[in-house]
């Protein structure tokens, strides 16, 4: 993955970027103030001027990258947005000219695949692993806790989106479904997504062996398959 913070704009930034490439390296279990400090092309002491330490660092570090994706997607087609397995790993410069369907596709593979996206500002293995890191602080920290409950609202926002603009690509491709097949929203697609996808990247980060990966998308894909067709285009999202 690119560094989103290569051209900082102001001296937040320019920790953050320190902090985001200190992260990528060391892990969160070993990175420190002092080696985020190793990162930044100015007086270290300017970090713990403006942070009281490393997780009040990397919570802002989580929320500047989630405000980037969400001003990224506000008020444009599912189309115009990237595409990733979480919150923080989007850059607003990131804007594909793919179809929803296909960036569904890289959603999924972000989380269990992330070597093979070959797209500059697609999250990598490395920041995969990171990111598993710092979700699994929500379990004992409420800032954490509060960032990934924001994070989540955001993503299934945008996968609701996403999912429906790829259910009237299905609809226009493959014909109106059958009468008495019955409707599912949006969300519950999207839910079901980022479900998977959030327990993917826990599975991948954690472990070793990979066999699980591709029976696991199968799965997932055929998933899609089925529902797509069966979502709500209209706009009322209501199941029946």
């Amino acid at each position: 993955m690119n560094d989103p913070f290569a051209e900082p704009s102001d001296t937040r930034q320019a920790i953050l970027g320190a902090a985001f490439r200190a992260l990528c390296e060391h892990g969160y279990a070993n990175v420190t103030i002092a080696r985020i400090g190793d990162e930044f092309d100015k007086s270290p002491s300017l970090v713990y001027h403006h942070y009281d330490g490393k997780d009040d660092l990397l919570v802002d570090l989580l929320e500047f990258l989630l405000d980037e994706f969400e001003a990224s997607v506000a008020g444009g087609s599912p189309g115009d947005a990237p595409e990733s397995a979480d919150a923080a790993e989007m850059s607003s410069e990131a804007v594909f000219d793919r179809s929803a369907r296909e960036q569904l596709d890289d959603y999924l593979t972000a989380a269990v695949e992330p070597a093979s996206l070959d797209q500059p500002h697609a999250p990598d293995a490395r920041f995969v692993t990171v990111m598993t890191e710092l979700r699994s602080q929500a379990a004992n920290d409420e800032a954490y806790r509060d960032h990934f409950d924001r994070s989540d609202r955001v993503f299934g926002e945008y996968l609701e989106r996403l999912v429906r603009e790829a259910a009237a690509e299905t609809s226009r491709d493959d014909g109106e479904r059958a009468g008495d097949e019955a409707s599912v929203t949006a969300a519950q697609v999207a839910s079901t997504l980022q479900t998977f996808a959030t327990g993917g990247m826990f599975r991948w980060a954690t472990t070793d062996e990979r066999a699980w990966v591709a029976d696991s998308r199968a799965g997932i894909d055929r998933y899609l398959e089925a529902a797509l067709p069966l979502v709500e285009t209209d706009g009322s999202d209501g199941a029946t």
